[in-house]
């Protein structure tokens, strides 16, 4: 019932950067250049900055007012990286900058730095750009910059394919890319229509050409032409603003259209559970300027599933753009830039240590072939056993492959580093007993977990994340959220096995040593309930290691290694493996609107779904928290903010909470 892309490959075709032409950096694509090393980022101030009246618009920005730029063409960036500079010279500190830009011909991150470097003046800007960036696939890759005052969006592939996706709208539009009859697909007619769709009324837009059949298919769109003085006046530039609002747009199928935005003015939320998901959902929306309330049961946050002492940037990807792959992609480039942002010399949140893969079998082993024949290497590359024993320190006897910015995570140190914001109040010990909506308002009452105090939060909204817990609620039940039992291993370091370097993952996994003792595990049990650590489970993960990878178990001790720890947890997963982000419908009331669903799917319906007004949920992400957890926190704060999302509208469609209801619907289950 969504748009899924299954079957279209992930390759990029990447632009080459050859050396520069009379001061310029040449694409070898289209035989163009980029700007002037001498007068480049005047350029850009003149054609974009000042044709959209950007100076005065930033300057008048309101407090965590959120500005939206879109633009055609990313190139070296340049055009992001100045916006950025100026932002942070013209606005008020706590307003927000969103950059959107699409590429169908990125460079390589080599080229990109080459190029960047002839711009001295962006340099601590570019240099921070360049660190976060990862080569990855067609779609979406979200980056955040400055706590979340700056954020980029990287629209990969086909321009017209990716902008169609964009969900939500934009106050400002850069059209920018090579002349016309070099680049036709970026000045054609419904590539306009689209953006036209992605704009207020009165956005505004700079096109670095005058062409007339560019003129004419911008009128066609509904924006006004007029010409606009040049820095060069050997180049032609275009102005205007969308003066008619196209028809309404339809992103979504009408069952998994968004609720109306609150009206609340009072920025109040509670968030219910204090792991990964809870935590990253507290902290975006702290970042915007919304008074979070995080509720946790245990005693501290991150004790549950997100407690274990390192957690695996593990991606297992698909070839091909299923939505599964698609978000594990644009979760695990986030997670890493979100990393990068948080740690500091005095927090040690991770290790880039880089992470293998190990095929384990000749099936994997094809299946990776083909996976490192359409990502590009700094995301993951194939290699033989040989070199990935020199990568990891200690020999592995399979070949597999390598994500080198991967690395493990010490998640309750993330947690608690998430949810140190000012704007985040933490209760611990808190059992949630019901949830009501009252008036505008959503009411929780809970009890104090060791002497049984009633306790009543109200804010106005909730955003439910307490993994399987969730469906506790009665507005929650529906949800088809189940645990999985995993039990980790923990064994004293020794001489030889601190040589290990990285990551190392085959039928479970093993972590490089920290604080004197390695992670391993994890075991799946499907029926238990418990959060014993089971000495039989010990044993369990001592055998994969001694299967997959016994030169690690060797250098650890062989027969004499010394288990000095463990835990036990449990992975709440959805039958389709991908987590249930989003608004709560009205599930009595929906089930009533969309009763022909169970007769033909077909059939048309005229009304949107009931929600429960300002109720949300983040859960579902099994072992992946670490890679979906955090971007699901930003799709979710972006959703509830009415902003521009950082995914696109299909993946926001396939991860809809009411998706299994829909499905069960259809096939009259029930």
């Amino acid at each position: 019932m969504t748009s899924t892309n299954k079957g279209k490959s992930s390759r990029l075709e990447f632009a080459k950067l050859n050396e520069l032409k009379n001061g310029y950096p040449v694409f070898s694509l289209f035989d163009g250049t980029y700007l002037s090393t001498t007068s480049g980022l005047e350029e850009i101030h003149h054609t974009f900055i000042k044709h959209n009246q950007l100076t005065e618009r930033f300057s008048a920005l309101a407090d965590h007012e959120l500005f939206t730029i879109g633009e055609t063409g990313f190139g070296a960036g340049l055009n992001f990286l100045y916006c950025w500079q100026h932002f942070n010279e013209q606005a008020p500190d706590s307003a927000r900058l969103h950059f959107i830009s699409a590429e169908k011909n990125p460079i390589s991150p080599q080229d990109w730095q080459r190029a960047l470097a002839l711009f001295p003046s962006l340099k601590e800007l570019s240099e921070q750009l360049t660190s976060s960036y990862i080569s990855a696939s067609i779609g979406h890759q979200h980056l955040c910059f400055a706590e979340g005052r700056i954020k980029l969006t990287l629209l990969m592939g086909d321009m017209l394919d990716t902008l169609s996706h964009l969900d939500g709208k934009v106050d400002a539009w850069f059209l920018n890319g090579f002349r016309p009859s070099r680049n036709t697909a970026m000045w054609q007619p419904e590539l306009f229509k689209t953006i036209a769709g992605k704009s207020r009324l009165h956005t505004t837009y700079t096109a670095s050409t005058s062409d007339r059949t560019v003129s004419n298919s911008l009128a066609e769109a509904g924006f006004s032409v007029e010409q606009a003085c040049c820095f060069d006046p050997k180049r032609e530039v275009i102005k205007g603003t969308l003066a008619k609002l196209p028809g309404a747009e339809v992103n979504h199928p009408i069952w998994f259209q968004p609720p109306a935005l609150s009206s609340s003015r009072s920025k109040t939320a509670i968030v219910i559970g204090g792991g990964i998901a809870g935590t990253s959902t507290a902290h975006t929306l702290a970042r915007r300027g919304w008074q979070v309330t995080l509720l946790e049961q245990r005693e501290d946050l991150a004790m549950a599933a997100s407690g274990n002492p390192q957690g695996i940037l593990y991606a297992k990807l698909s070839a091909n753009q299923t939505p599964l792959s698609q978000f594990i992609v644009q979760g695990y480039c986030y997670s890493i830039n979100l990393l990068k942002q948080l740690s500091d010399d005095s927090t040690e949140l991770w290790q880039q240590s880089g992470v293998i893969q190990m095929a384990i079998n000749a099936k994997i082993e094809q299946r990776q072939k083909e996976l490192a024949s359409v990502f590009p290497e700094d995301l993951l590359s194939f290699h033989d056993s040989d070199e990935l024993s020199r990568i990891a320190g200690i020999p592995v006897d399979h070949s597999g492959l390598y994500f080198p910015a991967a690395g493990w995570v010490k998640p309750a140190e993330l947690c608690k580093n998430l949810a140190s914001h000012p704007n985040i109040t933490i209760k611990s010990r808190t059992t949630i007993e019901s949830l009501k909506r009252e008036s505008d308002t959503w009411t929780v009452e809970a009890v104090e977990s060791h002497n049984r105090q009633p306790l009543r939060f109200s804010a106005d909204i909730v955003v439910v994340a307490c993994a399987t817990a969730s469906k506790n609620l009665d507005q929650l039940s529906h949800l088809p959220l189940k645990n999985i039992r995993g039990q980790i291993t923990e064994v004293e370091v020794t001489s030889a096995s601190k040589q290990l370097k990285t990551t190392v993952c085959g039928e479970g996994y093993v972590a490089p040593a920290d604080n004197d003792r390695h992670t391993f595990g994890a075991t799946f049990d499907f029926n238990s309930q418990s959060e014993e650590v089971i000495d039989a489970e010990h044993q369990q993960n001592i055998v994969m290691q001694q299967q997959w990878n016994p030169h690690f178990l060797e250098a650890a001790g062989g027969a004499d290694t010394k288990i000095i720890g463990g835990k036990a947890g449990f992975r709440s997963t959805t039958p389709d493996y991908l987590p249930v982000v989003g608004a709560i419908i009205d599930r009595l009331q929906f089930m009533d609107d969309f009763a022909m669903l169970r007769k033909n799917t077909r059939h048309t319906f005229n009304q949107p779904p009931a929600y429960l007004n300002g109720l949300y949920v983040n859960a579902g992400h099994g072992s992946r928290g670490m890679i979906t957890g955090p971007l699901s926190g930003e799709v979710l704060a972006a959703m509830i903010c009415g902003e521009t999302s950082p995914i696109p509208d299909s993946l926001i469609d396939a991860m809809n909470p009411a998706r299994f209801l829909i499905r069960d619907m259809s096939r009259n289950r029930i």
